[in-house]
């Protein structure tokens, strides 16, 4: 399920993207006088249908080869790179993005001593399909952890993040995770996007109950705050105060009830900058190398 990163259409300042924006809450106004289930069926399509602006660019960073392979995942091909050698580290991307926002990880991790993993998540990037939900996000990580091998670490952001705190809670076996603008959960996202889109609040339950249907699930049970406490890994969670797609309270209460999570606010960032910001990567890589060297102590 998206994140608030993922309205299904860009509601960009645009005369297509104002005429799109329109068109969808036409057609689904039209739907719901008609079969207000065929309404629901269609908004929880869109929900679950990640935008895609051509071809996504492949992560890399100067001077440094990539290594390509593919991991099959359920019904999707997922595209998937890595550099370097030492323990791994795999690093997951939100919705609506592609695998090369991390780039920024890859040298200082590679530096550090670890070999890096990257992909891009079901029906994002160069991975194949159209539509994808939280669920299949995290069966993708669990998926090419088993193709990479012993992991150490998940470095996740947004969505992402979502789907790597179910792998944990599922037994994703890595040791370390750092957590970038983690939502907490996706029912605020899903009401969100009902409000964008015009929804009456008859629909936008339905829509919600469609969702759940589709994914086989309760939303509820994909609470982090819920499960979280089992949750054994240390973390490291980053969170920007003025973040306007992940509410700053989403990544604090997902600490709130981490056993073994630091939480670091940031300011000034929002929900995408961190990723590249110089003082955010330094120091998951710092927690990221404190692990990998007690596990070395200890082995």
């Amino acid at each position: 399920m998206p994140s608030a990163e993922v309205v299904p259409l860009s509601l960009k300042k645009s005369t297509n993207g104002r005429f799109m924006h329109w068109l969808v809450r036409t057609e689904l106004d039209l739907l719901a006088r008609i079969s207000p289930s065929l309404a629901d069926r269609r908004a929880s399509a869109l929900f679950g249908t990640p935008p895609r602006a051509g071809l996504a660019p492949e992560p890399g960073t100067p001077g440094r080869n990539a290594e390509r392979f593919t991991v099959t995942s359920g019904r999707h091909e997922v595209a998937a790179w890595a550099w370097g050698e030492g323990p791994v580290v795999v690093l997951v991307h939100g919705w609506r993005g592609h695998a090369a926002q991390l780039s920024g990880f890859i040298a200082p991790l590679v530096r550090s001593g670890f070999r890096v993993v990257a992909f891009d998540q079901p029906a994002h990037g160069r991975s194949t399909g159209r539509r994808t939900n939280l669920l299949e996000m995290a069966e993708a990580l669990q998926a090419v952890v088993r193709a990479v091998g012993p992991v150490h670490a998940v470095v996740a952001h947004s969505l992402g993040a979502t789907a790597t705190a179910l792998a944990l809670h599922d037994h994703l076996p890595a040791e370390r995770v750092v957590l970038l603008a983690p939502p907490a959960e996706a029912p605020y996202f899903a009401h969100q996007m009902a409000a964008v889109l015009g929804l009456s609040p008859e629909r936008a339950a339905g829509m919600l109950a469609q969702i759940e249907r589709d994914v086989g699930v309760q939303l509820e049970s994909l609470d982090v705050r819920r499960f979280g406490s089992w949750i054994r890994q240390p973390a490291l969670i980053f969170h920007d105060l003025g973040d306007r797609e992940v509410p700053f309270a989403h990544g604090r209460a997902i600490a709130d009830v981490w056993p073994l999570a630091r939480f670091v606010p940031l300011q000034g960032l929002g929900h995408r900058r961190l990723l590249g910001d110089a003082g955010v990567i330094r120091e998951a890589v710092a927690f990221l190398r404190q692990g990998a060297e007690r596990a070395a102590a200890l082995a």
